[in-house]
C-alpha cells in the first residue's frame, strides 16, 4: 500500500468525506485541475503536503488550525506521469493550463483512482491527485483526523 497525505483547514476537515470531496479544488481550480473538477491533491509524505500549503500561504496567521489525514491506497491503483510526457516548461505558471488539461482529461477519462504527479514546490518529489468519483474510491482507508500544527517560525 501507498499513503499520500491531505492538510486541511479546520472548517474544511471534520470528516474524511469532508476532507476528501475535492470541494475546494473544484471551486478554484489548481494545477492539475480546472474550475468544476473535483480532485484531492495529497502529498507523498506529510512534509510534502505542507510544503504544497506553504507556498499558497501569504500570512504566519493562516498557518493556525490544520488538520491532517493519511490515505492509503493499493499501488496497482496508481497511474503515474513521467517527466519527458510534459512539456518541457511545465513548472513555469504559464503552463498551467497544458498541465491542467491533462489533469481534466484523466478525470473525465476516469484512467484510475491515483494520478502520480510531480511537485512544483519540490523538484524531485511529487504528489498524488485522488479522484473523488473513481469507481475504486471505496479502496482507499484513512487514517483518523489529527491536529497538525506548522512551526511558527516558517513565516515571520
Amino acid at each position: 500500500m501507498l499513503s499520500g497525505w491531505r492538510i486541511a483547514a479546520t472548517e474544511f476537515s471534520s470528516s474524511h468525506d469532508e476532507m476528501m470531496s475535492g470541494e475546494g479544488a473544484s471551486l478554484f481550480g489548481g494545477r492539475w485541475n480546472s474550475k468544476g473538477v473535483r480532485v484531492v491533491y495529497l502529498g507523498s509524505s506529510l512534509a510534502q503536503a505542507a510544503m504544497e500549503l506553504l507556498i499558497h500561504v501569504g500570512r504566519a496567521d493562516i498557518l493556525k488550525g490544520y488538520h491532517k489525514l493519511e490515505v492509503s491506497f493499493p499501488e496497482a491503483l496508481v497511474l503515474h506521469i513521467a517527466l519527458a510526457d510534459l512539456p518541457k516548461d511545465w513548472r513555469e505558471p504559464t503552463m498551467a493550463s497544458s498541465v491542467r488539461a491533462i489533469g481534466d482529461q484523466w478525470i473525465a477519462d476516469n484512467s484510475s483512482l491515483i494520478l502520480q504527479v510531480p511537485s512544483v514546490a519540490v523538484a524531485g518529489e511529487y504528489n498524488y491527485l485522488f479522484n473523488p468519483q473513481h469507481p475504486d474510491a471505496s479502496k482507499v482507508t484513512f487514517s483518523a483526523i489529527t491536529k497538525f500544527t506548522f512551526d511558527p517560525r516558517l513565516v515571520k
